[in-house]
């Protein structure tokens, strides 16, 4: 119990914020993340000596959150989301810190548009850093599909961001 607790301890930041970025509710997150402790303590027997323990909680967490989305349904992401994007905020100039928060925005809602494939995709490569094959080996995908749908993903964030930008005619810019 006491290595559990430790372990849980030194990921629990790491499995909050996956939870995060995937639900877009912090509160949603905490119970994913509850939820996610709890299948790794009745799994642990299932764990595959050699597989990177790191990946196998992440793909649990994974299936909690779609799990918890599927019951839920879909929920906006709050602009805190993006936190990991660009640089801090407050090291910028007035105007520059307002126009990061804008970009901020614009790509969250963007991204909470993006179908749940292609935006986990994206959160596990492009936010969490792992890489094609242990994004698709999380997802239970090949990586050429994790590949098609990180560059699906982009090409549909870019264009909901030029949707986003551009003034409707008739209203004000």
């Amino acid at each position: 119990m006491e290595a559990f607790e430790s372990l849980m301890l030194r990921t629990e930041s790491r499995i909050l914020t996956l939870a995060w970025r995937i639900l877009g509710d912090r509160e949603l997150a905490k119970d994913a993340a509850q939820e996610t402790y709890l299948r790794i303590f009745r799994s642990l027997e299932a764990y595959r000596l050699g597989e990177r323990f790191e990946a196998w909680m992440v793909r649990i967490t994974v299936n909690v959150c779609y799990d918890l989305a599927r019951k839920r349904g879909p929920l906006p992401l709050p602009p805190e989301v993006l936190e990991g994007f660009g640089t801090d905020p407050s090291s910028h100039e007035a105007e520059e810190a307002l126009l990061l928060r804008q970009r901020r925005d614009l790509v969250r809602r963007a991204l909470a548009g993006l179908p749940e494939a292609e935006r986990a995709a994206l959160v596990l490569r492009d936010l969490e850093g792992f890489s094609t094959e242990e994004t698709a080996r999380i997802l239970g995908v090949r990586p050429v599909t994790i590949r098609s749908q990180a560059a699906s993903g982009r090409i549909k964030l870019q264009a909901a961001c030029a949707r986003l930008m551009t003034p409707k005619k008739g209203g004000r810019p």
